[in-house]
């Protein structure tokens, strides 16, 4: 995997980069606002780029000892190349990095690859959210999801 991952989130055109992959990941993306200000404390962000391009991005929420992954997506072209894996153990040392012990997530229930992902790096099922995110054909229940750091 031949990828860079820059943590300085605030690079010249890379968000509007990122923002596009979140835009095409999402039924109902955050405006480009939102995503802005998720890359800005107590949020942190991390890019994926290979070849000058933002290929994938992570967005975590820090908060007192826990941290919460509130986005993560990688460019449809570019996934099953470990890109996510590696988004999210950077995240995860990170977040470590500035004493969390524990990060949480929410992942759509039919999102198995995702489920994967996140089960082969140390994330555990904690709960359902029932209807918790809008589909085109109504609601879907999210898994709340933790690991310990």
């Amino acid at each position: 995997m031949n990828i860079q991952l820059v943590s300085n989130t605030h690079i010249e055109g890379a968000l509007i980069q990122a923002y596009r992959i979140h835009e095409a990941s999402q039924y109902k993306p955050w405006s480009y606002s939102t995503f802005i200000d998720c890359t800005n404390s107590p949020y942190f962000g991390v890019l994926a780029i290979k070849d000058v391009q933002v290929v994938g991005y992570a967005l975590v929420l820090e908060v007192v000892d826990e941290a919460t992954l509130m986005d993560i997506a990688v460019d449809k072209r570019c996934r099953q190349e470990g890109i996510g894996r590696a988004l999210v153990e950077y995240v995860k040392q990170h977040a470590h990095h500035n004493k969390m012990t524990s990060m949480w997530l929410e992942v759509r229930a039919s999102n198995v690859g995702a489920i994967s992902l996140y089960e082969n790096t140390g994330f555990e099922h904690i709960e359902v959210r029932k209807n918790y995110y809008q589909t085109a054909n109504g609601k879907e229940h999210a898994k709340i999801m933790k690991a310990s750091l």
